[in-house]
C-alpha cells in the first residue's frame, strides 16, 4: 500500500475509534502516525522497508504504559498506527519477500496475505479509501481543523517526506497512475498547515 492508502486508513480507523470510545484525537497525530512505520524508508540502509518499524509487538509494548497514563485515548492512536503494518501492508504486500516483520522481535520472519493478482484491485481499494477520507475530512470538517495553527502540525512533516520520498528517490515513479493525483492532493493538504503555523509565526515575531 502506498501513502494515500496508508494515510487514509488510519485517518478512518482512528476517527472511527475516537467515535466509539466518544475520545477527541489530535488529527496531524493520527496521520502522522498512520504513515510512521514508512519511517524506515528514510533509514535505508541500516533498515529494510517493512522490517521492525511494522512490528505490532513493538506498538503494544509501546502502548501498554501509554495506556496506563492516558488510558483510552490512547487507543485511537494505536489503531491508526497498527492499521499500516495489519491493513494497509500484510493484507496487501503478495509475497513474504515484500511481506512485514509483523511480530519482531519474537520472530524475524517476513508476512504477508496478499495476491499478485489483486495488484490493481489493491489500488482502487486504495483510491476509494482515499476519497473516503477526503468526504470525512468534509463532512466532519476536520479539514478545518488540521488547518488552524497547532505545534502538532510540524509532525505532518513525516507524511509528507514519506509521500514525496518515491518521486525523488525512484525513476520512473513506483507510484501508479492512479495514485499519482491523490499523492498530489495529499502533498497539497498536508503542507498548508505547516505553511499555515509559519505565517502565524512569521508576522508576531516581525511585531516583537
Amino acid at each position: 500500500m502506498f501513502a494515500v492508502g496508508h494515510l487514509a486508513l488510519g485517518y478512518l480507523t482512528g476517527k472511527a475509534s475516537s467515535k466509539l470510545l466518544k475520545v477527541n484525537i489530535n488529527i496531524p497525530l493520527v496521520l502522522t502516525l498512520s504513515i510512521l512505520p514508512d519511517i524506515d524508508l528514510l533509514l535505508t540502509p541500516m533498515l529494510q522497508h517493512g522490517g521492525p518499524t511494522h512490528s505490532i509487538i513493538l506498538y503494544l509494548a509501546i502502548a501498554i504504559p501509554a495506556i496506563l497514563v492516558w488510558k483510552k485515548r490512547t487507543i485511537p492512536y494505536l489503531a491508526a498506527l497498527a492499521s499500516h503494518p495489519l491493513l494497509g501492508d500484510f493484507l496487501t504486500r503478495a509475497s513474504r519477500a515484500e511481506g512485514v516483520q509483523l511480530l519482531f522481535p519474537l520472530t524475524s520472519s517476513w508476512f504477508s496475505a496478499g495476491s499478485e493478482a489483486l495488484r490493481l484491485t489493491y489500488v482502487y481499494i486504495e483510491l476509494a479509501m482515499f476519497i473516503a477520507f477526503l468526504t470525512f475530512m468534509l463532512t466532519t470538517r476536520d479539514i478545518t481543523t488540521l488547518t488552524k495553527p497547532h505545534p502538532s502540525n510540524l509532525t505532518l512533516a513525516i507524511p509528507i517526506s514519506t509521500a514525496l520520498f518515491p518521486v525523488f528517490t525512484q525513476f520512473p515513479m513506483p507510484i501508479p497512475p492512479e495514485l499519482v493525483i491523490p499523492h498530489l492532493i495529499l502533498i497539497i493538504l498536508l503542507a498548508l498547515p505547516i505553511l499555515k503555523d509559519i505565517d502565524h509565526i512569521i508576522p508576531r515575531h516581525r511585531l516583537s
